[in-house]
């Protein structure tokens, strides 16, 4: 007994070094930088910074790096233990351990690896703000199902906790990241001023009206384009350039209307 829950640990670190080694290599070739490597109860995470300056493709090869090399060992450890004559029971539990890590992180919940594809794609669809409440509120109700789940597995299956772990961790890490979303969104539009390697952002048209808060246009902005809003009774546009440079000297307060109604409206 104590042998086999040794040697699960083994290959759940091999494939957790693996996992977090090739999140490392990608962000390192395409350009990101590596803060820290973070050990915690349930494994290691790799922090980034400076993935505002690079292409969407890019931030989602960063993100998937880890999976996909997860499914490469997978394969290759299956593969050479199935032709083997006797077959190699190690190996194909090392692929196990592969399959079940890439599976988890790929849940679409932050701040696990689907969790950020996913937070990446609303952020270009919906607006950064929008995508930030949806994934926080989405990644609880996601927690308490697993909580939920985690205490039926310790029932059945002989005091299992890995799920209750699972659970726990998700909950307490939506929890610290509300803030932690809300401060990515600053570096983002920062970066904008300078888009990586001199690529020059699609720009984006939304429809906004006079009485539209300052709020509610900022939420419109998303990672990777530039966004101008159309009023809709003229045909003037306010740039999102311009909206910035309201917000960081007066605000959020108030409506477009009230902010923009004369020169800061420009035509197009």
């Amino acid at each position: 007994m104590v042998i086999s829950i040794v040697t699960a640990l083994a290959w759940a670190i091999i494939a957790l070094v693996v996992h977090e080694s090739a999140h490392v290599l990608a962000a390192n070739y395409l350009g990101g930088k590596v803060e820290k490597v973070v050990i915690f109860p349930l494994g290691l995470r790799a922090r980034f910074r400076g993935l505002e300056k690079l292409a969407a493709w890019e931030r989602y090869v960063i993100y998937g790096a880890g999976s996909i090399a997860n499914v490469i060992i997978a394969a290759w450890t299956f593969t050479v233990s199935r032709l083997s004559y006797f077959g190699i029971p190690w190996l194909e539990e090392l692929a196990f351990f592969n399959l079940m890590l890439c599976i988890f992180n790929l849940l679409p919940v932050l701040p696990l690896d689907g969790g950020r594809i996913i937070h990446q794609f609303l952020s270009n669809r919906f607006g950064m703000l929008r995508a930030n409440r949806f994934m926080i509120k989405f990644g609880l109700c996601f927690s308490y199902i697993v909580i939920a789940l985690g205490f039926l597995q310790v029932i059945l299956y002989s005091y299992n906790i890995t799920l209750l772990c699972a659970g726990l961790y998700i909950k307490q890490q939506n929890r610290e990241m509300k803030s932690r979303l809300h401060l990515e969104f600053f570096p983002f539009l920062e970066a904008k001023k300078a888009p990586a390697r001199g690529r020059l952002m699609p720009r984006r048209r939304v429809q906004i009206s006079y009485d539209t808060t300052i709020k509610a246009a900022l939420a419109r902005l998303t990672m990777d384009h530039f966004t101008d809003f159309a009023n809709e009774k003229e045909s003037r546009l306010l740039t999102e350039a311009t909206l910035l440079e309201y917000v960081f000297a007066y605000g959020m307060h108030g409506t477009v209307g009230e902010a923009f109604y004369g020169d800061c409206w420009r035509m197009p």
